[in-house]
């Protein structure tokens, strides 16, 4: 006899104001994998064939995510519901690990669902050895490691702690107890985890100690205090993808010769400027002049100069003013957000010339998600003919 699981997954979106996570909290990371993904591996353990899910918190992100049971090799349902008392009496509340489905207090506030995220990372290291860890091999008791992770010979790790693949720990770093260290993280010299959550692609820097706190990037949240703190300085937290996208020396410095050669063309034209202000794709704003005719590379000649300080790039997508969404896909309009954006686009191509036209964020979005380098080579090809491109 087929054996069916009812769960709910509690909607918390609402108290989601100190991260604002584009995904539900279902899908937020406990330890090496989503919440949800220890649920559908212990359906797998239970020998559990059916399974039905009930949400009402962007349940299509969810449905994506499980891809309708696939790697689970199990038949999962994901049932929209308006409000979580929808769901059948006997569904199981999706609130925390299977192997301890409990919540230390009412989840009331912002607050309360960031404790509740690092409490479920503690308590996946204190069972760690229940979860199956194919990747990561054992360091030390209760320490697990990542492959292509280097630890210089001082740093001091303490159990239980678990650091995923390709990341640094530097010279007398602390790590643990209750660490989780995401991948492509850099630990600098002399700084400390400890009962903290370092998301991947984050660098920690030297001589920073963080305690009770989530950091992703730039940003930290501090579960203690309840608040949400961007760091602006770069040498105690960064976003270490931003430096591999960052805009090189030789694309300033050709941004600088075209906004020198292009200056007579822009004296001759008729231009009427606005000012727009768009996300700069790190949290920031940009103050961007724009043109309302004449050629592409006349209309957009003040961004060369964005290019050239470093807040833009020669080729991205169109820069997306602050009120400007997608009303019906959050998470796209998140990352179209966080986007580096760029004075030439694929979007020009398809000769959408701005981001409120209908088709333009179809484009953005493929050049943004993608990363695919024949879209730039694609505009490069085609520079000129894009830089005279009329309105």
């Amino acid at each position: 006899m087929k054996k069916k699981w009812k769960l709910l997954v509690p909607d918390w979106c609402s108290l989601d104001e100190l991260w604002q996570n584009t995904d539900p909290f279902c899908l937020w990371p406990v330890g090496n994998q989503p919440l949800l993904a220890h649920w559908m591996d212990r359906a797998v353990d239970e020998a559990i064939d059916d399974i039905e899910i009930f949400i009402s918190d962007r349940p299509t992100a969810v449905r994506h995510y499980l891809n309708s049971g696939a790697y689970w090799s199990r038949k999962i349902k994901v049932t929209p519901i308006s409000t979580d008392d929808k769901a059948p009496d006997d569904a199981i509340p999706l609130i925390g690990l299977p192997h301890d489905n409990t919540i230390d207090e009412p989840i009331a506030s912002s607050a309360d669902l960031l404790r509740h995220w690092l409490s479920l990372n503690q308590r996946w290291l204190e069972q760690i050895d229940l979860y199956k860890l194919r990747v990561e091999t054992p360091l030390t008791e209760r320490g697990w490691v990542g492959s292509q992770v280097r630890i210089h010979p001082s740093a001091k790790l303490v159990a239980p702690y678990w650091i995923q693949g390709k990341s640094d720990i530097g010279a007398f770093a602390e790590i643990g107890p209750f660490a989780c260290i995401g991948a492509n993280t850099i630990i600098d010299e002399n700084a400390s985890v400890r009962n903290s959550i370092v998301l991947p692609g984050t660098m920690v820097g030297r001589n920073t100690s963080l305690h009770q706190v989530a950091v992703e990037g730039g940003l930290l949240l501090d579960a203690k205090h309840g608040c949400r703190v961007p760091i602006t300085d770069a040498f105690i937290l960064s976003n270490l993808g931003q430096r591999i996208c960052k805009t090189s020396i030789s694309e300033r410095l050709l941004a600088i010769s075209l906004f020198v050669l292009a200056s007579p063309i822009v004296a001759l034209s008729h231009i009427d400027w606005t000012i727009i202000e768009a996300h700069d794709g790190s949290g920031g704003a940009l103050e961007l002049k724009t043109g309302e005719n004449g050629c592409l590379l006349a209309r957009r000649w003040h961004w060369l100069r964005e290019v050239f300080k470093g807040r833009m790039r020669l080729i991205g997508i169109l820069p997306r003013p602050l009120e400007w969404n997608i009303n019906d896909d959050r998470e796209l309009d998140q990352r179209l957000k966080e986007a580096r954006p760029g004075v030439l686009s694929l979007s020009d191509l398809h000769n959408c010339h701005n981001a409120y036209e209908p088709n333009e964020w179809i484009h953005a979005s493929y050049q943004a998600l993608s990363g695919d380098k024949n879209i730039r080579k694609l505009i490069r090809g085609n520079f000129w003919k894009l830089a005279f491109m009329k309105a």
